[in-house]
């Protein structure tokens, strides 16, 4: 499935919340989100426009996507498609703030020519950086884990859900630990997709060949499901806290 998004702004009066205008009443927006994300094969729903950026995802989507990752990968896949050079400064100020680019040469080189930093204190800010997303990126990683489980439970029985548990436990470990995903993630080692997937290491011996027998629907949409939640950030959250 296609797993890009586009960040979405209310307009009223033909001025863009958010962007043209600072303060809006609630009134105004007519029962709608001032913002909200859809997925990039989407309708542009009527009112609202697309103001997709860097700058937009990090001040509107973090407050309205389902989790940190969502706004990562979105902001690494437009550095991706911009390359390091034709960002701003401050666009390049928030690849390193989501790590949404690896090349740490470059992360140092921009810090110290619009800082005035030495060296090592850039160096010092891209290592802290890392870390904390790391930090979010962990965090993340267990509340997608803590959603794939109803999904889980809705296609196979609980003795079976308690088996896949304890079969991928090391695996699950990896994923809410270092959120490693798998070999098809920009991943070196096999993961909780190959797994899932039954692709890499484990084809002809993943979730599948386990032989579960399905509640509902069919393996295709089993899976499915679970790569909405672990790979797309795709999940309906509870209102409790969770």
């Amino acid at each position: 499935m296609d797993t890009k998004k586009k960040i979405l702004a209310y307009q009223i009066s033909g001025q863009t919340v958010g962007i043209d205008l600072a303060s809006w009443n609630v009134s105004d927006l007519n029962g709608n989100e001032p913002f909200k994300i859809i997925l990039s094969g989407q309708t542009i729903p009527s009112g609202y426009a697309d103001i997709t950026s860097i700058q937009h995802w990090d001040d509107f989507g973090i407050n309205i996507a389902n989790d940190y990752l969502v706004v990562k990968f979105e902001i690494r896949d437009i550095v991706d498609i911009k390359k390091w050079s034709g960002l701003t400064n401050t666009e390049k100020d928030l690849a390193i703030k989501y790590y949404a680019t690896q090349d740490a040469t470059s992360m140092v080189i921009h810090l110290m020519m619009t800082k005035g930093w030495s060296q090592a204190q850039a160096q010092a800010f891209v290592l802290q950086s890392w870390h904390i997303h790391h930090g979010h990126v962990v965090e993340t990683c267990k509340q997608r884990w803590f959603y794939v489980k109803i999904i889980v439970a809705q296609y196979l029985s609980f003795a079976d859900a308690e088996d896949l548990f304890d079969t991928c436990e090391n695996l699950v470990y990896q994923y809410t630990e270092l959120g490693r995903l798998g070999k098809d993630y920009n991943d070196n080692n096999d993961g909780i997709m190959d797994y899932l997937m039954s692709t890499h290491g484990f084809t002809g011996q993943g979730l599948e060949e386990n032989n579960y027998t399905l509640l509902k629907g069919t393996w295709s949409e089993f899976k499915a499901e679970l790569s909405k939640v672990l790979v797309c950030g795709i999940y309906d959250k509870y209102n409790n806290g969770f």
